[in-house]
Parts: C-alpha cells; sequence; structure tokens
C-alpha cells in the first residue's frame, strides 16, 4: 500500500469512526457526559476519533495511546496538530508510562484485544483522579457469536470456535509461511465476562452501570438483549454475552 493510499484509508475510516463508531459508543451509554474543561484520556485511540470529538466538546487537553505507529502517527497529523499543545498522541503501553492523572477516561473496543486484562485496567483506573468518570465499552468477545470481529467470512455464528480455534487459526498465516498457533497473535485476549469481573473487582471504582450487549440498529439490539436471559446461566453466558460497557467512577480512598 502506497503513502498516498494509506493515508486515504485512514481519513476514510476516521470519518467512518466520527460519524458512526463514537457516536454509537455514547449513545450505549444514554448519551455523552459533559466534558466541558476536563483532561481526558483515550485508551486505544486508534486515529483519534474520539478524542476528536470530545475536543470539539469543549475538553481543556487530551492524551491518547495505542500500540499502532500507523493510526497514531495518523492522529498526530490530523487530529494533535489542530489543538496544539493540547492533544498528545502516544504510540506505546499505557502500563508503561508515567503522566499526570484526568478527569474521565474512555476507552472504546480495546479491551478485548489486551493480553495483560489485569494490568490495563489497572493502568486505566490508575490514570483517573479520585471521583473522576470511565467509560470502557468494548466488544464483541471472543466466544460471542461473532468474536472473529469478521475476520473470516463465516455467516454461521460460533464457526470461528470450531475444532477450538483451529477453524479461524487456519485460514491465516505467520510472516515465515506457518498456520497462525493461538488467537492472541491475531490480537485477540479470549477473556470471558467473568475474566473481565474478576480483574475489575478489587480495583478502586464504583459501578454506576454495567450494560451487556448493547447494539442498533434496533432488530439486532433486540436479539442481543434477548440473549441475556439464557446468559444468566454460567456455562451459557461467555458465549452469549457480546459487548460489556462500564460507567465507573473512581473512589476517592
Amino acid at each position: 500500500m502506497s503513502s498516498r493510499t494509506a493515508e486515504d484509508f485512514h481519513e476514510l475510516r476516521f470519518a467512518q469512526r466520527i460519524e458512526a463508531g463514537v457516536d454509537h459508543f455514547w449513545q450505549r451509554f444514554g448519551g455523552m457526559p459533559d466534558v466541558a474543561g476536563k483532561r481526558v484520556l483515550d485508551f486505544g485511540c486508534s486515529r483519534g476519533a474520539m478524542i476528536e470529538r470530545l475536543m470539539r466538546a469543549g475538553a481543556r487537553s487530551a492524551i491518547g495511546f495505542d500500540l499502532n505507529r500507523g493510526t497514531t502517527d495518523f492522529a498526530r497529523r490530523k487530529v494533535a496538530s489542530r489543538w496544539p499543545g493540547q492533544v498528545e498522541i502516544v504510540c506505546g503501553d499505557i502500563c508503561e508510562l508515567a503522566f499526570a492523572q484526568v478527569d474521565l477516561v474512555v476507552s472504546s473496543d480495546t479491551m478485548e484485544h489486551v493480553m495483560d486484562v489485569d494490568a490495563a485496567l489497572r493502568s486505566v483506573v490508575a490514570a483517573c483522579r479520585p471521583g473522576g468518570e470511565l467509560f470502557i465499552g468494548f466488544g464483541p468477545l471472543w466466544h460471542s457469536p461473532f468474536g472473529h470481529h469478521r475476520m473470516i467470512a463465516a455467516r454461521l455464528p460460533w464457526a470461528h470456535l470450531a475444532r477450538e480455534n483451529r477453524a479461524f487459526l487456519e485460514q491465516f498465516q505467520t510472516g515465515d509461511g506457518r498456520t497462525v498457533a493461538t488467537i492472541g497473535q491475531l490480537g485477540f485476549n479470549g477473556a470471558t465476562p467473568a475474566d473481565f469481573r474478576r480483574a475489575l473487582a478489587p480495583l478502586p471504582v464504583e459501578v454506576i452501570s454495567a450494560r451487556r450487549n448493547q447494539s442498533h440498529p434496533w432488530l439486532r439490539s433486540a436479539v442481543m438483549k434477548a440473549m441475556l436471559v439464557p446468559a444468566s446461566i454460567p456455562p451459557l453466558e461467555k458465549y452469549l454475552v457480546s459487548s460489556i460497557y462500564w460507567h465507573l467512577r473512581k473512589r476517592a480512598h
């Protein structure tokens, strides 16, 4: 892919994310909070669409973290350049970096990809000041009907789980031509809803809301909500919970 073609691709995905992804993220929390005058952090900022929206809504400053060099370079050019001195985009691991605490943390569709869920959650909670809020939404989770993130063309739900994930992994190869051995190599952590709850439990946060299977449009939303009824049976939960949306508040003590 040429540099110009890559730039055009990032421009298109940025516009799509602004138009659909960011709006849908906040709809699943009942609307975007007031961010006027606040310092915000976006964990998994990608091309910077969320930061763009937050800055336009009046945020005082923003810092975004992502591990992808291509998308963070784009976010610097497209977003940080519009708010010099106010927006910082970091290509790096939030668990390994030190920075000032923020008033509000946002993370969209990232937690299902981090390899160390406990460390990532500890880091984003530590990044938030006492009394600050966190909005963390992610999915689809690996074991859910289409947890492969449409990386394969399978129309049948759960097709990627066949033969202990081999049906999925056999469709990909490493740089030296070998079949990919684990879902981690493709960016999936395989964590279940129970895994995420366990990681969150010891952290100093109040759970304001914990929503599952938030979706759109209305028909898909109805189907996803219906799946939550059998999901109350513990062995079935990981297969039927597709997404998780947490609104948290950092405790003062």
